[in-house]
């Protein structure tokens, strides 16, 4: 991954010399500033952008990222977030929000997964999704009804972070039928990619026991 355009925005030359020392040679930092205003000016395209907290301003950051950045992935570096800020943040476009306490390795393997096209989300803030039980808006899928055991399964394991092919090794199916069951859970939760899938399991309630990407992620 050492020739995938890396950019990072964070306002302390400090913090950024840490990101990069944390990276190592696995993610070069191609570009870097020390804020939104400074990257829209950057003359090379990332592939995958990485922005410390915006202080409440991670809309404007993600819509103005976009627009400059099409091709981007988009993975804010966050020391705290609500369950209603983290949902937010992959609303607004964000293919991950990752915490304070990855190791070097994690952080490495968590921009990996990201750049497949995997969403990850913090231990920190699936801890506070509500409770499975709650009511759900209408025209949400009822888990319970719509559901197969399987397909639960396989929900599950999106919101963790699995790739379809990981999905397939853990519960011995071919990844054509993973791909099948996923179009299905799509389907049937009125959602259109995985990001949609972690939004709605974020705002309904997962019924996965969180246990979150720092550290325990797929191999």
């Amino acid at each position: 991954m050492a020739d995938t355009i890396t950019g990072l925005i964070a306002e302390s030359q400090l913090y950024r010399e840490g990101v990069k020392a944390l990276l190592g040679s696995s993610f070069v930092i191609t570009v870097e500033a020390d804020g939104v205003a400074e990257a829209l000016r950057w003359g090379e395209e990332p592939r995958l952008i990485l922005v410390d907290e915006a202080e409440g301003r991670e809309h404007t950051a993600c819509s103005l990222l976009q627009e400059r950045f099409p091709g981007a992935a988009l993975v804010f570096l966050m020391r705290r977030t609500s369950r209603e800020q983290a949902i937010d943040i992959l609303r607004f476009g964000a293919q991950g929000i990752l915490g304070p306490d990855l190791s070097a390795d994690a952080l490495v393997l968590s921009l990996k997964l990201i750049l497949t096209g995997q969403i990850l989300v913090p231990s920190f803030a699936l801890d506070l999704l509500p409770d499975s039980h709650a009511p759900s808006p209408a025209g949400a899928a009822d888990l319970d009804q719509d559901i197969t055991p399987r397909e639960r399964q396989i929900l599950e394991m999106i919101v963790r972070g699995h790739s379809n092919k990981a999905i397939g090794l853990a519960l011995g199916l071919r990844e054509p039928t993973v791909k099948f069951y996923v179009k299905n859970v799509m389907r049937k939760l009125h959602v259109a990619n995985r990001t949609q899938i972690a939004v709605w399991a974020m705002t309904h309630g997962c019924p996965a026991d969180p246990a979150g990407c720092d550290g325990k992620l797929p191999h």
